[in-house]
């Protein structure tokens, strides 16, 4: 029987050992950790980037950060590089307009060198057809029909083939010549407008009125009339007659300014005021009597005047 109870007793502390075992775990505070872990996740400050200003240098930009520079040199910098700016975008526009008028006058004469070419080749072989006709047509038909009539028949159906080239080259040449005119107008006409266009952007309200003004002036000064009108052709020379044209209308407008003032009135002369002359005071010694009673009498009125 003890043995029983014995045996039975390890089994026993194996029950306590397990229920030890399957005993629940003790909440963990864990409120410290969670509080590491959320001051942990929190972002970092980020810095702030400085203000900056870009200053452009023509085709170039700088950027400067706003704090670097003085308020008083920033200002000036800008105003600057504002002056800096303006001057290229002109002289950029400029250079885009002289180069559209070098790629037309280019555009021009390669197109004009094709169509004369042309024109030279279509000349030159209606040339060499007139040559052949010329010779045909010095041979006596009328005796060639009487003793050949076959060889006259092939003399003239060779002249009427050659003729008929011939007037198409005749044609081909007339074409080419009226195509040549017809894109000299057409270069001209964009030379024009592109020398209206420079001429408006340099002369504020340059307009209709404003050429017949110039031309006229040109014309009063020598220039014949057609050059004058075709003055679109040569901006360059029109901007500096229409500078003559107000220089010598600010000299009109002041000479007769001038003229138009009435001379001032001349002076009225002064005249001259007839002072009474007071004889210098004499010594009392040197007078006669009648002088030195009267000076005493003088003497007497002042002192009681006192």
């Amino acid at each position: 029987m003890s043995e029983t109870i014995e045996a039975a007793a390890p089994e026993a502390g194996t029950a306590d050992d397990d229920l030890r075992d399957n005993a629940p775990v003790e909440a963990v505070d864990t409120q410290d950790d969670g509080a590491e872990t959320s001051a942990e996740e929190q972002p970092e400050a980020v810095a702030e980037e400085p203000e900056e200003v870009e200053l452009s240098f023509g085709a170039k930009t700088l950027k400067v950060a706003k704090s670097a520079i003085p308020e008083s040199v920033l200002s000036e910098l800008e105003e600057f590089t504002k002056g800096v700016q303006g001057d290229y975008t002109r002289k950029t526009q400029e250079v885009a307009e002289q180069r559209k008028e070098v790629e037309a006058k280019r555009e021009l004469f390669e197109k004009l060198s094709t169509l004369k070419g042309e024109a030279l080749s279509a000349f030159s072989a209606g040339q060499r057809l007139a040559s052949e006709i010329q010779q045909l047509e010095q041979i006596d038909l009328n005796a060639v029909w009487q003793s050949d009539p076959d060889q006259a028949r092939r003399i003239g159906d060779a002249l009427s083939i050659k003729r008929a080239e011939f007037q198409k080259h005749v044609n081909a040449v007339s074409a080419h010549e009226a195509a040549m005119e017809a894109e000299q107008q057409r270069a001209i006409a964009k030379l024009e407008e592109a020398g209206r266009a420079e001429m408006r952007r340099v002369v504020k309200g340059f307009d209709e009125n404003a050429e017949r003004e110039m031309v006229a002036y040109a014309v009063k000064n020598g220039i014949d009339e057609q050059d004058a009108k075709r003055w679109p052709l040569n901006p360059k020379t029109a901007q500096m007659a229409w500078k003559a044209m107000q220089f010598d209308k600010l000299q009109a407008q002041t000479k007769a300014a001038t003229a138009a003032k009435p001379p001032p009135a001349p002076a009225a002369p002064v005249k001259s005021v007839a002072g009474k002359v007071t004889a210098a005071p004499r010594n009392p010694d040197q007078m006669s009597d009648e002088e030195y009673y009267r000076w005493e009498m003088a003497q007497h009125v002042k002192n009681r005047r006192r």
